[in-house]
């Protein structure tokens, strides 16, 4: 697993170059601007910075932090888009009720 990319909004960039080499995908995205998430109930070891990390079990105890990622299933496909909108995204304010 490895992660953080920042993206400017309205913006399309690739975070992965040539071929896809998987199937299925895990995302989480944050809007530093209006505070809203994109996330689900996958839950991957991660960090504040960027990193490469190997395995999903004990992140705490490894000195991990624990986020929750929606899963995408490419279906096999060699490329693949997903677009980040208002609409399919979750606020911070709601999260915390």
């Amino acid at each position: 697993m490895e992660g953080w990319w920042r993206i400017p909004s309205k913006v399309c960039t690739s975070v992965i170059e040539g071929d896809l080499n998987s199937r299925y995908f895990y995302l989480h995205g944050e809007d530093s601007e209006t505070g809203g998430r994109w996330r689900g109930p996958v839950f991957l070891c991660t960090s504040s910075k960027e990193f490469k990390i190997e395995g999903r079990k004990n992140c705490f105890a490894r000195g991990y932090e624990r986020t929750g990622f929606f899963e995408v299933d490419t279906g096999d496909q060699k490329n693949w888009q997903v677009r980040l909108t208002e609409t399919n995204q979750t606020k911070k304010d709601a999260d915390s009720q």
